[in-house]
């Protein structure tokens, strides 16, 4: 059953045209939803959930269900084929995908179902876009819903649809419309057949707000239940900037519904890196409000080999099922994580009332721990008491544990405050000078640009030069002081891979400090960078083309603290 304080009461079926059994069941939901909604107005929070991305589709052992019960998980994401359920038209067959469907039910779970799929009986096997291929996807739906219940299922429509990767035919010639399309009939049937359930999308890889502004400007935000994205990447403190960014973006077309997260993960060269990147993940996720979340993928793939809580087989466990089990066990069951920090470069989050669980990071930050409390790691292992944050995250339990900030020399951190205060961002163009660049959303994660200088962009791991007819444009980094008093500034710059070198150029108002004829792929790390400043000075941190012609890309870190390092 759909979480009933999240009930949608937009979609409201002609009870006429109903049954009286469906009739009794609508009104139940509904009365369920108004009782939930008012406790949630009352402060009563639903808990954030997290589950796993399985393959049992792909022909994985159903043991391996067991392994996600274990873990904790309260839900599996997986898939049914359409085409192998419907052979012949409006007939709708289970056998394939009951082998592994009821075993997830018996076993407690939920199974999360994605569907986007096609079926040679419709549009020639292409992605749905006539009205015929949408009624039949449709009727597909609310079959897999009649057969496991809407009660036991969850379903997403949709698979990172702003890519090319998932869809085929007409459809792809403009994605956000014939989605929009497509969950229109989604919703439409499904208010017919089964007026209770919900259905999320559309999975979107990364948080493409472009595609989904385009997606609800056709309407799909109103048939959608909720909305769900992938926001890869190697940096989760730039999450909540795109995470409030798609709140707002659902509020200007009319009102805010429920984030789904069905997959995140990371490329982990080295899986002892995994722990504190989930971690962080489950904490800005929770706090962010997001609904559930889950983890790709149970298990290393032949193509994804370093994302799984598992080795390929499933019998050897990688250091992030630790992490897993951790948030399972020892902190989701708190309640959901709140910030309790209001220093953009400190993260620190509690789970929960009463001081029983916090979790930390920090760029720089000295704590004060009071209470008898408990210091994990990533991977649930007691450690040492700490009194300094740093990037790596620590767990803290006990009960009435209070934990308080009491300095920070950090001033400001590219990694931490990504396009917030107290970064600007400017271009010098050849002719023009500097002029203000804005954010840019697209089909992937968005930037730092203008529309006219495009590749020239920034990020919140890198920093990607132009050059136009010959001509250098340079990407520009501005902090401005908020306060006088002596400063400190340490920073590291290195070209991404098979990147032409790229010139460096600090600025003081203007004047130059430093600068750096060639930034390559050996790191240039800045050396001591003292100097007092004003209020309202700034310090500019430029990237060009080392050459003309060229366009560079170049990873960086830059942070500004406080001389003496008190504050």
């Amino acid at each position: 059953m759909p979480d009933a304080a999240s009930f949608d009461f937009g979609r409201q079926p002609n009870l006429d045209r109903l049954p009286g059994r469906m009739v009794w069941i609508y009104l139940v939901v509904l009365s369920i939803a108004m009782s939930a909604a008012a406790a949630s107005a009352q402060g009563t929070e639903q808990p954030f959930r997290l589950g796993v991305q399985t393959h049992f589709k792909q022909g994985w052992d159903v043991g391996l269900i067991d392994t996600a019960k274990d873990l904790g998980a309260y839900a599996v994401r997986d898939e049914i084929d359409w085409d192998t359920v419907e052979t012949t038209r409006g007939e709708f067959t289970f056998d394939v995908a009951d082998k592994y469907m009821l075993p997830i039910i018996d076993a407690g779970l939920v199974p999360f179902i994605v569907v986007n799929e096609s079926n040679p009986l419709y549009d020639d096997k292409n992605s749905p876009y006539t009205d015929e291929g949408r009624e039949g996807f449709a009727a597909y739906i609310s079959a897999i819903l009649t057969r496991y219940g809407a009660d036991a299922v969850a379903i997403e429509i949709g698979n990172e649809v702003n890519t090319e990767n998932f869809t085929r035919g007409p459809f792809s010639e403009d994605r956000p419309f014939y989605f929009a399309k497509l969950v229109a009939a989604v919703d439409e049937r499904l208010a017919r057949d089964h007026p209770e359930a919900q259905f999320s999308c559309s999975g979107v890889n990364t948080i493409s707000l472009g595609f989904l502004r385009a997606f609800f400007e056709h309407g799909g935000l109103q048939s959608c239940d909720a909305i769900s994205v992938h926001p890869y990447r190697d940096n989760p403190d730039s999450l909540p900037w795109e995470l409030q960014r798609l709140q707002a973006l659902m509020r200007e077309f009319g009102g805010e519904k429920p984030i789904y997260v069905t997959e995140f993960g990371n490329w982990f060269e080295d899986p002892t890196d995994a722990p504190g990147f989930m971690v962080k993940m489950v904490s800005i996720m929770a706090a962010a409000g997001v609904a559930e979340a889950h983890w790709y993928a149970l298990l290393d793939e032949q193509w994804w080999p370093n994302m799984g809580l598992y080795e390929q087989g499933g019998d050897v466990e990688k250091p992030a099922a630790a992490a897993f089990r951790l948030l399972q066990d020892k902190l989701l069951p708190l309640g959901r994580a709140a910030s309790r920090s209001d220093n953009s470069a400190v993260r620190l989050f509690e789970f929960g009332e009463g001081g029983r669980g916090f979790v930390a990071w920090a760029s720089d930050a000295a704590i004060e721990v009071q209470g008898d409390a408990t210091f994990l790691d990533m991977r649930g292992d007691e450690i040492a008491p700490t009194t300094r944050l740093s990037d790596v995250p620590i767990v803290i339990l006990g009960d009435g544990v209070s934990v308080s900030i009491v300095e920070t020399p950090v001033v400001a951190d590219t990694k931490y405050q990504f396009n917030s205060a107290p970064w600007t961002y400017f271009a010098r163009r050849p002719v023009r000078g500097l002029t203000p660049l804005e954010t840019i959303d697209w089909n992937w994660t968005s930037y730092v640009g203008a529309t006219d200088l495009n590749p020239l962009r920034i990020g919140d791991r890198g920093v990607v030069t132009a050059s136009f007819n010959d001509r250098p444009y340079h990407a520009i980094e501005r902090f401005t002081a908020s306060e006088p008093g002596t400063y400190r500034v340490e920073g590291w710059w290195k070209a991404s891979k098979d990147s032409e070198p790229s010139r460096l150029i600090i600025r003081h108002n203007g004047t130059i400090l430093r600068e750096v004829d060639r930034i390559t792929d050996e790191a240039f790390m800045l050396g001591d960078l003292e100097l007092d400043l004003a209020e309202g000075d700034t310090l500019d941190f430029e990237l060009g083309p080392a050459e003309p012609g060229w366009t560079t890309s170049a990873r960086r870190r830059i942070r500004v603290l406080h001389a003496d390092g008190a504050r």
